[in-house]
């Protein structure tokens, strides 16, 4: 257990890919994205954990067939062309009424662009620690 500002909150790591949780989680964070985008998007995660009605998603963006997420014809062709962005996926996601929405996303991301969340959405540093 985690105590955070006096309440008591659990901290868990989703691992298992077979789970609705992560289900829900995954899917709150690829509709938008692939609406931004306007590509199909799977993610590889190499981090999902929540803490309360907060969730931290780091990820690997891939194509439907599994090969790195092709840019072209997306807002971000011309960075990708130049090699500024990456196929990582970041999302900070919280739980309000039984569903995941998403507060923030960084995708592709060439930095830690997650490292400020925890003190600008005041949401548990405990979520971004691996």
């Amino acid at each position: 257990m985690i105590i955070v500002e006096g309440a008591i909150v659990a901290a868990m790591t989703i691992s298992s890919p077979a789970t609705p949780a992560r289900a829900a989680l995954l899917d709150a964070a690829r509709i938008p994205l692939e609406a931004d985008l306007g590509k199909p998007v799977k993610f590889v995660v190499d981090r999902l954990k929540i803490v309360g009605d907060h969730a931290f998603l780091l990820a690997t963006m891939q194509d439907g067939h599994g090969k790195p997420l092709d840019y072209t014809g997306t807002r971000l062709a011309d960075a990708a062309a130049q090699g500024f962005v990456s196929h990582r996926f970041a999302a900070l996601l919280a739980r309000r009424d039984g569903v995941w929405h998403v507060v923030v996303d960084s995708v592709g991301p060439t930095d830690i662009a997650w490292s400020g969340w925890a003190a600008t959405y005041k949401v548990s540093a405990t979520l971004f620690a691996e």
